[in-house]
């Protein structure tokens, strides 16, 4: 089956297709956000506007922009407010911002059982499981805590961000006898490794980010359960992301965009097969979002 791109859409399917959204649920790292997280520059690192003139004219249209990331509280907290943005998804959904202005949250925890009377943090739950160490000292230089753009794990609230690369079914075996429902998740490769770091990964190797996190957890899920709490019709939603992780969007929201990028991704060739809601977007990451909202925009506009 070929791939659709957005530039293969006739303007009545492209009308057809995003005239209804009002909520874009979009992941940040390779998809939004460009050269190291700078909104400020395109995809090839030269100063640019475009970015930020297209969220100008989202929020104009009544578009509202959720990010949905694996990036913790504090980070997204930040990055909302510099956007001017409102809510946010964080911790591949363990974290759901449902107005950031007047702090009403929750976390959410899928099929872990948990307590928000518990004193503990889901985070904080998971450690006491004792898998944390043991997955650092079973790979010694190949797997480390992911330190959050050296803001620490310890930050965390819900999941454990770890980087480098080991064998998925190994790790998920490991987490099987933990006693507790955990899921192993590769959240994408590797753009780059903020210092400090303990990795000495062979020559070639890119690393991946990875996430110790509740059974069930993920960005498809946490963007149902954001919906209901908001009472958003699903139909009104769009989901734009580069990875695995993000592909579980899809089923969540009424359309997805997948950059162009993503494409790299092991899994895109069969996810796009099975979803006739996906379509891509040309250009790497930052651009192919500008490029894909300015489509969504000529449709609600009915251009």
């Amino acid at each position: 089956m070929p791939h659709v791109f957005l530039s293969d859409l006739t303007c009545q399917e492209r009308r057809e297709r995003y005239a209804r959204v009002r909520y874009v649920f979009t992941d940040l790292d390779g998809t939004m956000m460009g050269p190291g997280s700078c909104v400020l520059k395109n995809a090839a690192g030269e100063p640019s506007l475009d970015f930020v003139s297209v969220l100008v004219e989202l929020a104009r249209a009544g578009i509202e922009v959720i990010p949905c990331s694996g990036r913790n509280r504090s980070m997204l907290h930040e990055d909302t407010r510099v956007l001017g943005l409102n809510s946010y998804i964080g911790e591949m959904g363990g974290l759901i911002m449902l107005d950031r202005e007047h702090n009403e949250w929750e976390y959410f925890t899928a099929d872990m059982p948990y307590d928000p009377a518990d004193s503990r943090t889901p985070h904080e739950v998971i450690e006491a499981a004792g898998v944390c160490e043991e997955f650092v000292g079973r790979w010694p230089g190949m797997l480390e805590f992911h330190n959050d753009m050296s803001v620490g794990y310890k930050y965390r609230e819900v999941t454990v961000g770890l980087r480098g690369e080991v064998d998925d079914a190994v790790a998920q075996a490991i987490l099987d006898e933990s006693g507790l429902p955990l899921d192993w998740v590769s959240n994408g490769y590797l753009t780059y490794i903020s210092a400090p770091t303990t990795l000495a990964l062979p020559e070639g190797v890119r690393g991946r980010a990875f996430n110790i996190q509740p059974r069930g957890l993920g960005k498809g899920r946490a963007i149902s359960r954001f919906c209901e709490r908001r009472g958003i019709d699903p139909a009104e939603t769009l989901s734009i992301g580069d990875a695995s992780s993000d592909f579980l969007m899809a089923d969540a929201t009424a359309q997805f965009i997948l950059v162009e990028n993503g494409l790299k991704d092991p899994g895109a060739e069969a996810f796009l097969a099975g979803h006739d809601n996906a379509c891509i977007a040309h250009g790497r990451t930052i651009d192919a979002w500008s490029g894909a909202m300015r489509t969504v925009l000529d449709a609600v506009r009915g251009a």
